[in-house]
């Protein structure tokens, strides 16, 4: 008996079909290199999450506590030393930055925590 004659498959579709497959292929060897060992690092060798966990913790209300105050200082709302007005607007902006930053480090160390979880790492 002989098998049905398909066309090979041409045009966009298959492209389409071959960028996700190589995309996924992609991902599937990224995940692999990431928990391979070389031997260089130590046998026991322990995370660092739940200490970058810990100063988020921390400098996440810290920084917006301080943008916060130094936005109030800038449009004259609190009593303040005679500073310039960019200076405070400059702080403030540099402060939240770094709030945006701090919560953005978070939510990776959260993500990266289950992900040790699943594995049991």
């Amino acid at each position: 008996m002989t098998q049905p004659f398909h066309p090979p498959r041409h045009g966009p579709h298959r492209l389409v079909e071959h960028w996700r497959a190589a995309a996924a292929d992609r991902r599937a060897r990224a995940a692999a290199r990431r928990w391979q060992h070389s031997g260089a690092e130590p046998r026991w060798a322990r995370s660092d999450l739940p200490a970058r966990r810990l100063l988020g913790r921390i400098f996440a209300p810290f920084f917006l506590l301080a943008t916060v105050v130094l936005t109030l200082l800038a449009a004259n709302a609190l009593p303040a030393p005679s500073a310039d007005r960019a200076f405070y607007t400059g702080l403030a902006v540099l402060c939240a930055v770094c709030t945006v930053v701090a919560v953005i480090d978070l939510i990776v160390i959260r993500r990266r925590m289950a992900e040790q979880r699943r594995w049991h790492r």
